[in-house]
């Protein structure tokens, strides 16, 4: 499930709700709205996101398995 992803990368980067927020060009809203199953992402921001963890070296294979 994708919040369960968005949750596992931001602890996994120490992020906070807003520091994953400004590293993606998104608002803090969006990424409580992500972790809380309040909205579901666009295939693009989706991309976005995995584009993202790939550049943090986060194995994307491994994260879609969350």
């Amino acid at each position: 499930m994708f919040a369960d992803q968005v949750k596992f990368v931001r602890k996994q980067l120490k992020y906070s709700q807003k520091k994953l927020a400004d590293s993606l060009g998104v608002s803090f809203s969006t990424i409580n709205r992500w972790e809380n199953l309040r909205h579901e992402p666009s295939q693009l921001a989706k991309n976005s996101f995995y584009e993202f963890c790939e550049s943090n070296f986060i194995d994307v294979k491994e994260l879609k398995k969350i």
